[in-house]
Formats: C-alpha cells, structure tokens, sequence
C-alpha cells in the first residue's frame, strides 16, 4: 500500500517543478493588447465613408496600447497591418512594425505601390509576446489621388494685374478661382508682403476672395496655390500690380517770390478719382479746392516770414478715401540788396581825385535793414575786412589812399550770413608831385 502512495508523491512534485505557482499567476493575468485605434493614412484621420490620399507609398499610423506593457517586464506588441484592393482581397499586402515596449504611436508605411486612382481597405491588430491576439480594427477605406490641381487663377478690380491702381493703406479685393475644370480643391494658400502666409477655404463654385491693404508703393505681388482634398498642391500663381504713390505731389510754381508774395501751388494726385486736395499752410486754416480731370489742384499761398513755410495736404477721392499727408517746405529766399559804392571826395565834376596818402569817405549804401554788414576790401581781394551797418543797411568809413588806383570790392551780409553779389568800382588817383 505504500508504493503507490510513493508514487503519488513523486509525480506531484513534479508537476511542481514543471508549472511553478508563479507561472500560472502569469498566465492567468496576460491579457490581449488593445484594438489599434486613431488609424491615419498619408496624415489624414480615417472617417466612415473613406478619406482621399495624395501619395502612392503613404505612411500609416495607429495608436497601440497593452495593460501587460506596464505589469509583465519583457512584454512586447508587435503591430500587423494588412491592406488590399477594393474588391480584391486576395491582393491583400500584410506587413508588421518593429515592435513596441511601451504603449504609443506606431509608423510604418505601406509596403507596396498603390496606383493612383485606386480605393483601398487597410486593417491592423496587435500580438502580444505571450501570443495573444487584439480584434481587427476597423476598415480605414481610402482613395489614392496624386494628381495635382491646376494652377489658381487672380483677379482684382482694385489692383489689376500689371497696371497702377489703389494705394498705400488702401484695402482691396482679390478673388482667387480653380482653374482647368477642378472638382476637388478645398483650400487656397495665398501670401504677399503685408499678409504673410494664410489659407482661405474655396467656396461651393470653386473661389474665394480676400483683402489685402499694401503698405507701400511701387511693384507688390501676391502667390497662390490650390490645395485639394488629398493636401496635393498646385504650382504657384504670381500676380503682380503696381500700388500707386498715394501721397499728393506739390509743385511750387514761382519759387523766387520773397515774403508778402504770393506764390502759386499746384498739387497733383496719381489716385484715379482724385476730388479735392485740403492744405493747411503754417498756422493758417485748413482749405480746400478741388481737383481736375487730371488730379490737379491750384492753390495760391502769401509767406509771412523769410526761411522756412510749412505746407500740409491730403487728398480725396470721389469715393472718400483720404491719402497720408504730404509735408513740404516753401522756402523763402532772403536776396540780400548788394550794394552800392560811392565816396563824396571822387566827385566826377573835373576836379582832380584825391592824391595817395590823403583819407576819403567810401560809402556803402543798400537803404535794406536785413543788411547787418558789410565785408570789404581795398587792396584787390587780397584781405578783407567788416563794417558794420547802421539800422538802414548803410555804412560809412575812412580810408587812406595809396598807389595810384583806389578798387573798392564789397558785399552785404545779413545777421543770419546771408550775403549779397560782390560789387566792385575804382577811380584813378592824382599822380604824387
């Protein structure tokens, strides 16, 4: 009776040694990785229905996950994709990732090339180290399009291509249109120098139109490319115009009048239905006249002060749109009077003229009290030497004779160095006994 007993004992302690407690406490609690879900196909989100992508290799991605791979060390998932022809299963192509120890997001891409234009179901589960199986995903259903859209066409009534139009600062309008009969483009991607890069969605006919305000004059221009569906995006589309000189020009028609002339200006605008043009000149009021057929506009304006005048003015257009303000000088010359040279000892009547070594009177005359002095010489330009003026611009001195000829070279000057022409006279001297 004792052997069998023996002999039980020893069959259980191996089956002990076989499946230790340990290892069925492991068995027990693996469990099947999670169905891969948030399955994108060329970097569009499957959706019910299908989704359109723009490449024949596209990559595929799925977000994979598995309780074990946080409880069980050493556990893994290898993720499996297969994917066919609509209506060809047999043609089917299955391919695994490397495999993943911690739960995440698996890349990979298809194996083999698709033809553009075909529809196609893809699939993926994961397996566990220990073999266990997830359920199938659900089908991603895609359509391979490759085929890029034609390039988009512009147009503007505001800015035309290639011609002068608008403004600085002001706004205008540019449709953008597919082109060449496309049926799928959803997005237009447009930039130019004031917008930077933007996207604009094409409405149900295929055209969208935006606003762009440039901000300065001269040669802008605006690209545009279609995108369609798959994200396929057509060459770009360069439209070119011309922003007009917004600001109004100031033309000073008699430059040389002094202060209490007046003066006439022209303004003139390149804005096409340009109305009026409003100037302010110093601190005077603000005016307005009106503009011609051919953006001009006449005012007359009288300087109060020598130096500088400061002249404002805006433009109008018919349509209200007021241009940035032009700020001009009209400067006012001072003409200093040169003047004249006499001296009451050079008589002229006959007498004989004053002998070297006598003194005479010059007089300096220009009866102008801007006149501050006077800048002299009486040795032929060789030094030069100032008289002041008295409260008329005039000046009286003494000088002694000597040589033969007395040349008087003098010139008037202003407080603020403004200074005349140079005026020059002599006389023969008595011959010394």
């Amino acid at each position: 009776m004792s052997l069998p007993h023996r002999a039980a004992v020893v069959v259980t302690a191996v089956a002990l040694l076989v499946l230790p407690a340990s290892a069925g406490w492991a068995a027990e609690a693996n469990h099947p990785p999670a169905v891969p879900a948030s399955l994108t196909v060329g970097g569009v989100a499957c959706e019910p229905g299908g989704i359109w992508v723009g490449a024949t290799t596209p990559r595929v991605t799925a977000d994979v996950t598995d309780a074990d791979l946080d409880v069980v060390q050493g556990e893994a998932v290898t993720p499996q994709f297969v994917v066919w022809p609509a209506g060809a299963p047999a043609q089917r192509a299955d391919w695994t990732s490397p495999d993943l120890a911690h739960p995440g997001t698996v890349f990979t891409t298809v194996p083999s090339t698709l033809v553009n234009g075909g529809r196609y179901h893809l699939k993926a589960r994961a397996t566990d180290a220990a073999g266990a199986v997830s359920a199938w995903s659900p089908v991603c259903t895609f359509t391979v399009d490759t085929t890029r859209p034609h390039p988009p066409t512009v147009t503007s009534a505001d800015y035309p291509e290639g011609k002068p139009g608008g403004g600085v600062g002001v706004t205008g309008k540019f449709t953008f249109a597919v082109a060449g009969d496309d049926k799928d483009v959803v997005t237009f991607r447009y930039s130019s120098s004031t917008t930077g890069l933007r996207e604009v969605p094409a409405g149900r006919r295929g055209r969208a139109t935006v606003e762009i305000t440039p901000d300065w004059y001269g040669t802008s221009v605006v690209t545009v490319q279609a995108i369609d569906r798959t994200g396929n995006r057509s060459a770009e589309t360069t439209y070119s115009f011309t922003v007009i000189d917004h600001t109004p020009k100031v033309l000073d028609q008699n430059p040389d009048a002094g202060v209490g002339e007046p003066r006439t200006i022209r303004f003139w605008s390149a804005v096409p239905g340009t109305a009026s043009f409003t100037y302010r000149f110093n601190d005077g009021p603000a005016t307005t006249v009106d503009a011609d057929a051919d953006g001009y506009g006449t005012a007359t304006v009288t300087p109060d002060r020598p130096g500088d005048n400061f002249l404002t003015v805006t433009s109008r257009t018919a349509g209200g749109v007021v241009s940035p303000e032009a700020r001009v000088n009209v400067y006012v010359r001072v003409v200093v009077r040169s003047p004249e040279i006499s001296s009451p000892d050079f008589p002229g009547d006959g007498n004989p003229p004053p002998t070297a070594g006598q003194q005479v009177t010059i007089v300096l005359r220009t009866d102008s009290p801007a006149v501050a002095e006077f800048v002299c010489s009486l040795d032929f330009g060789e030094t030069e030497q100032v008289v002041a003026a008295d409260e008329n611009g005039n000046a009286t001195f003494r000088h002694t004779l000597v040589g033969e000829y007395l040349e008087v070279q003098a010139r008037a000057r202003t407080a603020d160095g403004s200074e005349s022409d140079t005026v020059v006279t002599g006389w023969e001297l008595t011959p010394a006994p």
